[in-house]
């Protein structure tokens, strides 16, 4: 996603050294599977913790980030070294190469600790007529459009966490755009909005001040904003890459 070599390099650096900071916040230790049971191993002794929801979630956002802060370690010196861009695994194919032992557990799990708090907090829906949201996705949540529909599936097939038309206040002025996404492992805030009537000239003023807004408040383009049209939608190749895109550091 980052197109400058030293501004990935910084950004890799920067996220290291996050990391490396939760990580310090998390019980040692590693988890262990045995039978349908979950142990807590630490110093040779292990607990029980089949129950204990809170520590499987630190056990496994603990050994998603020991996972990550290896890669990046390996990365760094090659983004030093060479005017490339590094391949970095998408958040699940870090999961999915973990062992049997992670991969049952729900990939929520794995989320960015601000993930479950944001979910929980009380967000203010769009007030447009909800008559309009006929279209359920996988995970049951209403949408207004088939093209809102193919990338609320595609952004749930890869365990992205996001709200769909709720209230986002920049500079005083509400807006609601389509998909507000939290990044589930940076905790960083994306938005995407799909623009599907262009040929309105009222849809396509307000496309314009809603983007001009965002730009005004610090989203960049394919980092923190993306966006997508109608012909995007028809090529699901597109639409894929860009849920990968979103979901690189």
């Amino acid at each position: 996603m980052m197109n400058n070599l030293k501004t990935k390099l910084n950004n890799d650096k920067n996220l290291l050294e996050s990391m490396i900071k939760e990580l310090n916040s998390l019980p040692a230790g590693a988890l262990v599977k045995r039978g349908t049971l979950y142990t807590h191993r630490k110093n040779g002794t292990e607990v029980g913790i089949t129950k204990n929801t809170e520590r499987l979630q630190q056990l496994c956002r603990q050994k998603l980030l020991f996972t990550l802060e290896k890669q990046l370690k390996n990365n760094i010196p090659v983004l030093e070294q060479a005017a490339k861009k590094c391949n970095f695994p998408s958040f699940k194919e870090i999961i999915a190469s973990l062992s049997k032992t992670y991969q049952n557990l729900p990939i929520s799990y794995f989320y960015h600790p601000n993930v479950a708090k944001w979910l929980a907090l009380p967000h203010k829906k769009n007030p447009y007529p909800m008559g309009d949201l006929t279209y359920r996705t996988n995970n049951g949540v209403l949408v207004r459009s088939k093209s809102d529909l193919f990338i609320a599936n595609l952004l749930e097939e890869y365990g992205i966490p996001y709200l769909y038309e709720v209230a986002l206040t920049l500079g005083g002025q509400t807006r609601y755009p389509d998909f507000i996404i939290m990044h589930p492992i940076t905790g960083e805030i994306i938005i995407w909005e799909h623009f599907g009537a262009l040929h309105k000239p009222e849809y396509e003023r307000k496309m314009t001040e809603k983007m001009t807004l965002y730009l005004k408040h610090g989203y960049v383009p394919f980092e923190t904003l993306f966006y997508t049209f109608e012909f995007d939608i028809g090529s699901p190749e597109r639409l894929r890459n860009l849920v990968k895109q979103l979901m690189q550091l």
